[in-house]
């Protein structure tokens, strides 16, 4: 019998990709940069109870972060409305940054990472998990799979894991890539990879579909925190 959960999951994944699809092709619109944010931002909200989500920044010690597309953090948080819909967080109140692209770049990735640094390096925010969330990407399949330690080898035409060089500041890759809303369309680019806790320069590679389901699963662990 099939997982009722799954085509509720798939749906929703297809539906979430197809308004940012549909947003891209509107060039008139003024707010497209935060377009996919707005659109995952409203998803979330939706799905999870227990958890809050706000834009903003975090201020430990009194230094303010960068600004984060989107704050994943305790119910209970102390709220701190700073500009329009923006918002500053006490680190002990957030759980996780999520970065959100549209259409991502290899140089988004070079970006995030480096941003995210920041994080790391200040103790007060070290427990945050950091991902990076894209709908589309125009980084080629090998390329993508290569920067998270995967590269393909002509001789098994599969690819296989290689420890980075140096560890990625970011914990979760996610991304929903399809060329167009046709159902028979490649999804060889929808894939999910997790830094392994055993090793902080390796990934584990997650392509089960819908990508999202895992992903909300990820989340809701956070509620438990």
């Amino acid at each position: 019998m099939e997982d009722i959960t799954k085509v509720y999951d798939e749906y929703s994944e297809q539906i979430m990709f197809c308004k940012y699809f549909i947003a891209e092709r509107l060039k008139h619109n003024p707010e497209m940069g935060r377009c996919g944010e707005n659109i995952l931002l409203n998803e979330l909200k939706e799905r999870f109870g227990m958890l809050e989500f706000v834009s903003g920044f975090i201020v430990c010690s009194g230094n303010q972060s960068p600004q984060c597309d989107i704050l994943v953090c305790r119910k209970n948080m102390y709220k701190r409305k700073f500009e329009g819909e923006l918002y500053l967080v006490n680190p002990l109140d957030c759980l996780m940054i999520i970065e959100v692209k549209g259409n991502m770049t290899l140089n988004d990735i070079t970006i995030t990472n480096k941003k995210n640094h920041y994080f790391k390096e200040q103790d007060g925010t070290k427990h945050i998990q950091l991902a990076l969330f894209a709908f589309k990407t125009r980084v080629a399949k090998k390329t993508l799979f290569s920067e998270f330690g995967f590269n393909y080898s002509r001789d098994i035409k599969s690819y296989s894991q290689k420890k980075l060089k140096e560890e990625k500041q970011i914990d979760l890759f996610i991304c929903l890539h399809r060329d167009s809303l046709s159902e028979n369309v490649s999804r060889d680019k929808q894939i999910m990879f997790i830094k392994d806790k055993q090793d902080n320069k390796q990934y584990i590679f997650d392509n089960n579909y819908p990508v999202t389901q895992n992903f909300f699963f990820y989340l809701q662990s956070l509620q438990e925190i």
